[in-house]
């Protein structure tokens, strides 16, 4: 036989039932927030951009809306400096987002949440345009090993032939017979031929025989010498100074603290100069303050073909490549509901049209 409630139960039970029911649309409307969102950003070009009249534009800046107006996200954002404070604030919930150009790493993961990248990096190297002139270094490599023995090489084999000379045309009533006039008549001469500026020409057969040899072995050398000046300035103007990550050691190198270029450098155990900001690292470099300036690849790009065209340029390939996440708070309901919208915007194209609006070409 099946017992019944007593009936003064029946009123508490159908109470406790009816809260749990009202209980369970309240969770699955914690999806998406009804609250204004905190959405916490820093300046970095193109991503994040601090307009003149208050607003705010910029490739994340463009994600972001398209994002918030999926998903019925109410926001106001918090404009920031750098990067550590934007992550700062993530991670003590005083802002429920943190959006720019924020790399995904495994240190920060320890302490916030990121969403599926929204953008693939890497770090690239910026160098001054005035820093690959080559007339310095080839001023210089006059006086490298090889230009110097070449020269030494040119002026032992002058005094020897200034020496021959004399040797076979002492007996010439033009030319001097004593051993310093005739020696200096010979070296003379020797130097002169070699830029086709030679003047009385040894008479006897062994001197015709010997200027005709020293002459063919004097376009040799001089032809050495100039080929060797040449490559050198082929090579300084084609690759500058800087070219890749292997020439940074002992070069006066720049980046902004805080980021994971900044953590490359230490690891790579590279002394660098620690900036606020990545102006004024351009600031310093178009200023021949520094050598080289690293940071991410986007953002170099982005200012060598605008307000840098022409003083700064980006050498060497890709390396340490990254990726670009929205910060959450850990534990963040959001994280599901920002990556489904990723994903609805890569599959609509629009993903496609916001990186093309910014960068000039798709992903």
């Amino acid at each position: 036989m099946i017992k019944r409630w007593p009936s003064f139960l029946r009123p508490w039970w159908a109470f406790l039932l009816a809260l749990a029911l009202l209980s369970v649309p309240q969770a699955s409307a914690q999806e998406v927030p009804t609250d204004r969102l905190r959405v916490a950003i820093k300046p970095l070009l193109p991503f994040v951009i601090y307009n003149d009249d208050g607003t705010y534009s910029g490739f994340s800046i463009d994600l972001w809306n398209e994002i918030a107006a999926r998903s019925g996200i109410t926001f106001t954002y918090v404009p920031l400096e750098t990067v550590t404070e934007v992550l700062d604030y993530v991670r003590d919930s005083r802002a429920d987002v943190g959006i720019a150009g924020i790399s995904i790493t495994r240190e920060r993961e320890e302490y916030v949440d990121f969403s599926q990248p929204m953008f693939n990096a890497g770090l690239r190297i910026m160098t001054s345009t005035a820093g690959s002139d080559p007339g310095p270094a080839l001023i210089l490599e006059f006086f490298s090993p090889t230009v110097l023995l070449g020269m030494l090489v040119v002026f032992i084999s002058v005094v020897l032939i200034g020496h021959f000379v004399w040797l076979v045309e002492r007996k010439n009533p033009d030319f001097p017979d004593a051993y310093l006039p005739g020696v200096g008549e010979g070296v003379w001469w020797a130097a002169a031929s070699l830029i086709g500026a030679g003047e009385n020409m040894p008479r006897s057969i062994a001197g015709r025989i010997g200027a005709f040899v020293w002459i063919i072995v004097g376009i040799f050398l001089i032809a050495y010498l100039t080929a060797d000046l040449s490559a050198q300035n082929t090579i300084q103007q084609l690759q500058g100074t800087i070219g890749s990550v292997d020439d940074l050691p002992g070069k006066r190198i720049a980046t902004v603290e805080g980021t994971t270029a900044a953590n490359y450098l230490r690891d790579q155990r590279l002394l660098f100069v620690p900036l606020d900001n990545i102006e004024a690292g351009y600031e310093l470099l178009e200023g021949d303050a520094i050598d080289a300036l690293v940071y991410d690849s986007p953002v170099l790009i982005y200012y060598a073909n605008t307000d840098g065209q022409g003083k700064v340029q980006v050498v060497g390939p890709l390396f340490e490549r990254q990726d670009y996440g929205i910060a959450l708070p850990t534990g963040s309901p959001l994280r599901e509901v920002i990556d489904r919208a990723l994903l609805e915007l890569v599959e609509d194209n629009l993903y496609d049209d916001i990186y093309a609006r910014w960068f000039g070409q798709s992903p």
